[in-house]
């Protein structure tokens, strides 16, 4: 060990170079001073180091990580602090002295040893990172536990926002430990929370990573974790959609083939292809289709209004049930759309509101029309974005209106099939 200007302090060892161990190209073998500063001696007084280490010739050299050689976690788990030989040969097997010595070459780590006689004693004992990496990495991983800790507060707050819309979401959020896993359970509860919907997986993917490949297994992650396929629907996210579809409806396959479904009562799960859409022709009297969220109340129509062609939307509809939903309009001269009377079912109506053609004589229904028990007062966030959509100069703007007035969610199935038969008995031509 030297001063700074390469003299020795008085009193201290000058650092011994094993200049006769050749046998590592690259790199120097040396005794390192003990902490006294005074290397043991033999019978002479002759200094007598009892261990050796292995570096590059200018150990002021900035080190330089080897391309390919290891791994992320590998090169963090190498560098963070010191090992025993022990721990090396465990993690890495039989290529660990191969890797720990190009390590050494690059600068990135001293190899320490025992030295028996005038040779290193194999295998080694201990590998030292070089210190600037040490620091390096630790200050990244303070950095990811600031990170993760700003992760979970912003997870706690939004999923005690959505609890009362996403229960089972919220859950999963709050249960989510590992970082990378909890950013895209985030990033997902935050579209929902926003009502955000995906035209697909990689879209999905792509407006949160600007990579559509960064993670397509992206709906597997979330299905277990505890994502509801209502939620993954509602993301875009899950894999090929379904439709609920029932009444005077005949459906056109893309190899030709047509599906009669008035022949057995609906509604009936389509499974759909966002690239192969089958296409629709409604065959009853065109006067009116129905929109339900609620599958009993679907049911309920399908049963006592075989005439009337409806449609089942599986909760917040993705583009390809949108797009169906479309076309089955453009065959009518009315829509009527009937959801949960909540924050969830504003937005439902309000997707497949502005996604009709602009000639459709749309009727929405609000199911708190008619007599029934009071839900789960609205929480702040689904007053907040209620009164967001409450500020629309249409039906959907309205039927936000009436939720903020009533100040709680109304999702009943008998209260949903009650509300859609008074409409249906009413001033409707149906």
């Amino acid at each position: 060990m030297t001063d700074s200007d390469g003299t020795v302090p008085e009193g201290q060892d000058p650092e011994i170079t094993l200049s006769w161990i050749r046998d590592y190209p690259g790199l120097i073998a040396y005794a390192p001073l003990p902490s006294s500063g005074r290397y043991p001696r033999d019978s002479r007084g002759r200094p007598r180091p009892r261990s050796a280490r292995l570096r590059i010739a200018d150990p002021g050299k900035p080190p330089r990580r080897p391309d390919g050689l290891l791994s992320e976690s590998d090169w963090s788990w190498v560098i963070r602090s010191e090992h025993s030989w022990a721990g090396v040969n465990s993690r890495f097997g039989t290529d660990a002295l191969r890797i720990m010595l190009e390590l050494a070459e690059s600068g990135c780590v001293t190899i320490g040893y025992t030295l028996n006689g005038n040779a290193l004693a194999q295998p080694p004992r201990r590998v030292y990172p070089h210190p600037d990496l040490t620091a390096a990495e630790q200050q990244r991983r303070s950095r990811r536990r600031d990170d993760t800790s700003a992760l979970r507060a912003r997870a706690e707050q939004i999923a005690s926002d959505i609890a009362d819309d996403w229960p089972d979401v919220s859950r999963a959020l709050r249960s989510t430990e590992h970082p990378d896993r909890l950013l895209w359970a985030l990033r997902a509860v935050t579209d929902l929370a926003e009502g955000r919907t995906h035209d697909s997986l990689r879209a999905f993917v792509q407006s949160h990573a600007n990579d559509t490949k960064a993670r397509d297994d992206v709906h597997y992650l979330l299905a277990a974790m505890g994502f509801g396929h209502e939620a993954l629907i509602a993301l875009g996210v899950a894999r090929n959609p379904y439709i609920g579809l029932g009444g005077p409806i005949l459906l056109h396959t893309t190899d030709g083939s047509v599906l009669d479904l008035s022949a057995m009562p609906g509604p009936h799960d389509i499974r759909l292809s966002p690239h192969m859409l089958p296409r629709l022709t409604v065959t009853g009297p065109g006067d009116v289709l129905l929109v339900v969220e609620n599958r009993q109340a679907a049911e309920a129509v399908c049963d006592a209004r075989a005439d009337l062609p409806v449609v089942w939307c599986h909760g917040q509809p993705p583009e390809a049930v949108v797009s169906m939903i479309g076309q089955a309009a453009q065959q009518t001269t009315a829509v009527v759309i009937c959801a949960d009377a909540d924050l969830g079912g504003v937005r439902i109506t309000a997707r497949i509101h502005d996604k009709l053609p602009p000639e459709t004589t749309i009727h929405v229904v609000d199911v708190g029309i008619v007599p029934h028990d009071e839900g789960r007062p609205f929480n702040t966030h689904s007053r907040n974005h209620l009164q967001q959509l409450a500020q629309r100069p249409d039906q959907v703007g309205a039927f936000a209106q009436r939720c903020l007035h009533r100040g709680y969610a109304i999702e009943q199935e008998a209260t949903a099939r009650a509300a859609l038969q008074a409409v249906l008995n009413s001033h409707l031509p149906v």
